[in-house]
């Protein structure tokens, strides 16, 4: 039997504690064979460090190449390639949130059930989500409508029947985009909410103003799907968050984005994880373009996101790792890296931000994500450098093993092997 040994200074537990050196034993089958305290210095004297595969709690595939948007991007050829791309920059949980038409749901989850992903990021669905009439979210570049219920009745059967696809999560939009369309009413996200805690499905809800994240922890919503970006949490909004177990995804990378692609200088394509991901042909047609976003605006936002995460950090409530990414400027592979940075920012500590993206992620939808540990497929990343140091070290990626593979185009070291 061919064994490999792959020899690291940190190892990365669930829930982001450094678990010291070790050597991880992979075995030909592609599982864990063994993990026990490291016995040689990593490979060229260089600092290492293994992470478990992160996941990212709020994306959506078939939306965008990056650059553009279109219907055309709904196709399993390029959301496998958008899958790829994810696992090849340590990304193994892909968590597409309410813009999947019907047959996307359930290739994924099928795909999920059998346990192989192909080389791929798992990727997880939320079916389709519910919006309001002749509000938000727009069709987008889905051909598929949202759900959009004005009765109770209706609101109910919609849950049930994508219960009965199989989705463990659902999604809301809550948003009135400033009293400028209308917002999903409380009257139809209440039996939303409770039909899916019926079905034992999770909900995320998008929110942007605190009068409406209020009442939704108030219905009892499991996630609030990006931060409150129009005000300051309130201290009574606190408190009911920590009392209901809500989590907090707060895309800040989304902010971020819009900020960096609204300034005349772009500081994004100086970012050398950005310029890998994009590739050179991407990154050109990426050079020229630009959000039509006063950066005020953004950055007012970003800067109300970072606080709020804080003070959610501050009160004991789970912060997990998202980043809307699957539109224009918002990169599956860089935007999870840079959610890492923005939440220590944010002040929280390494062990929370990669807690963020590994055990939170694993409690609200990555039902695949895997520690490493002895039985256990091999799926982590190797990085050069100790993210407790600096938490941009998760970008200077070395090799990447999914499900027990090795994926091509990521290393430029070769682990020591034994017979």
């Amino acid at each position: 039997m061919t064994l490999t040994d792959i020899t690291v200074d940190h190892r990365v537990g669930l829930d982001g504690r450094d678990r010291g050196p070790a050597v991880i034993r992979i075995d030909s089958s592609g599982e864990i064979a063994s993990v026990s305290d490291r016995a040689a210095a990593s490979p060229g004297g260089e600092v290492r460090t293994a992470i478990p595969l992160l996941a990212d709690a709020h994306a959506h595939l078939g939306l965008s190449d990056g650059v553009e948007e279109s219907g055309d991007f709904h196709t399993l050829d390029h959301i496998d390639r958008q899958l790829g791309e994810a696992a090849r920059f340590g990304i193994g949980h892909v968590h597409s949130l309410g813009t999947d038409q019907r047959w996307l749901t359930t290739r994924l989850i099928r795909r999920l059930r059998a346990g192989e992903p192909g080389g791929r990021a798992y990727g997880y669905s939320a079916g389709i989500g519910f919006g309001a009439v002749g509000g938000w979210p727009p069709e987008l570049t889905s051909p598929e409508p949202r759900f959009r219920p004005v009765e109770a009745g209706d609101a109910r059967r919609l849950v049930r029947d994508m219960a009965g696809l199989g989705v463990r999560t659902l999604k809301i939009w809550i948003d009135d985009l400033g009293g400028s369309v209308p917002k999903t009413p409380v009257a139809i996200a209440e039996p939303i909410v409770e039909e899916a805690r019926e079905s034992g499905i999770t909900t995320f809800a998008h929110v942007k103003n605190h009068v409406d994240a209020e009442a939704l922890v108030e219905l009892g919503i499991d996630v609030l799907a990006h931060s409150v970006r129009d005000r300051l949490l309130s201290e009574d909004l606190l408190d009911a968050m920590a009392r209901s177990g809500t989590t907090l995804v707060p895309t800040l990378s989304r902010e971020d984005a819009e900020l960096s692609f609204s300034l005349p200088e772009n500081p994004y394509p100086k970012v050398p994880l950005f310029r890998t991901v994009a590739g050179p042909a991407r990154l050109a047609r990426l050079g020229s373009l630009r959000l039509e976003f006063d950066p005020a605006d953004p950055g007012h936002r970003l800067e109300i996101a970072l606080e709020n995460v804080a003070r959610a950090q501050g009160r004991g409530i789970a912060v997990g790792l998202g980043t809307d990414a699957g539109f224009r400027a918002k990169l599956l592979g860089f935007a999870e890296h840079r959610e890492l940075e923005l939440l220590g920012q944010a002040g929280l500590s390494t062990e929370f931000c990669l807690r963020a993206g590994l055990d939170v992620a694993q409690r609200i939808f990555a039902t695949a994500l895997t520690d490493i540990v002895p039985g256990a497929p091999a799926s982590f990343f190797v990085v050069r450098g100790n993210p407790y140091d600096d938490i941009s070290a998760t970008q200077d990626i070395k090799q990447v093993w999914l499900a027990g593979k090795s994926l091509a185009g990521i290393d430029s070291t070769i682990p020591e092997e034994r017979s």
